[in-house]
């Protein structure tokens, strides 16, 4: 707000020092101002007094339409500006993306899944099955999920603690769909699924605490604890990191997108 204040100044000035003329004379000086700070490229100040000319002088229609021409070469002119910068960026990230993956492995049922989820190479479920532990995975666009493993007597637990020290922090208590537990040869066995929404800042605690002595409490009609191994406090920091990547990537081919299609959409406007 403070870089308006000079501008609301100005207007203000100007329209004072302008007694005695018309609306659509005043109208015109305010467009003139706002063509002057857009040739300058102060599209801010420009953006403001186009606001001001439709705000104060809703029926001055002809000034209305040359002041809606300029706010569209001024869009024109911030895409124009931004387009490359996140074109470089996403690059950027893209190569970055290309490194961090070596160290996943992508997993998607065609049949069931129209995004797919990268998974720690260390963490694959079928290397994992005789433990209790919890795997952190992404999706594609950078969604976080942790899939916590139990086998021993039965727990029913629908939530997680992680704590170091008197430190903690702990997930939602996931509904009973999310649940599932069965018995497998006399063995109990329970999977709980921790989707993006329910994780709270369970696992950014365990990715800032690699180094640190982290425990792990299931929450059930019973609780369960057992300490992280450093393997998977190290797959909780990289799964974190490539989901904030993804997350980044995601929302900038997005921007993109809206960007290329209000070009189109401006191209007849400008014409």
């Amino acid at each position: 707000m403070k870089n308006l204040k000079p501008i609301i100044g100005i207007l203000a000035v100007l329209l004072a020092a302008c007694g005695g003329l018309t609306d659509e004379q005043l109208s015109q000086k305010l467009l003139e101002e706002a063509q002057v700070h857009f040739a300058k490229k102060e599209v801010n100040a420009a953006k403001l007094l186009i606001d001001s000319i439709h705000t104060t002088y809703p029926k001055i229609v002809k000034t209305r339409r040359m002041a809606d021409t300029l706010s569209w070469r001024i869009e024109q002119f911030e895409i124009d500006r931004n387009l490359p910068y996140i074109d470089s960026v996403l690059m950027v990230k893209t190569e970055e993306f290309e490194v961090q993956k070596k160290l996943f492995r992508f997993e998607k049922d065609d049949k069931y899944q129209d995004v797919g989820n990268f998974v720690i190479k260390s963490q694959k479920t079928e290397a994992n099955v005789d433990r209790n532990y919890v795997k952190p995975y992404t999706d594609e666009n950078g969604n976080f999920y942790v899939m916590s493993y139990y086998i021993g007597s039965k727990l029913q637990h629908n939530a997680l603690r992680a704590n170091v020290g008197e430190l903690f922090a702990e997930t939602e208590t996931v509904s009973p769909a999310d649940v599932h537990e069965y018995n497998d040869g006399g063995v109990h066995r329970e999977m709980v699924l921790f989707r993006n929404d329910m994780l709270g800042g369970f696992p950014q605690f365990i990715a800032e605490n690699e180094a640190e002595k982290v425990k792990i409490t299931l929450l059930g009609t019973r609780s369960y604890s057992y300490f992280l191994p450093q393997s998977d406090k190290e797959a909780f920091l990289k799964t974190f990191r490539l989901s904030s990547l993804l997350k980044d990537m995601c929302e900038m081919r997005l921007q993109q997108k809206k960007m290329q299609l209000r070009q189109l959409q401006l191209i007849p406007k400008l014409q």
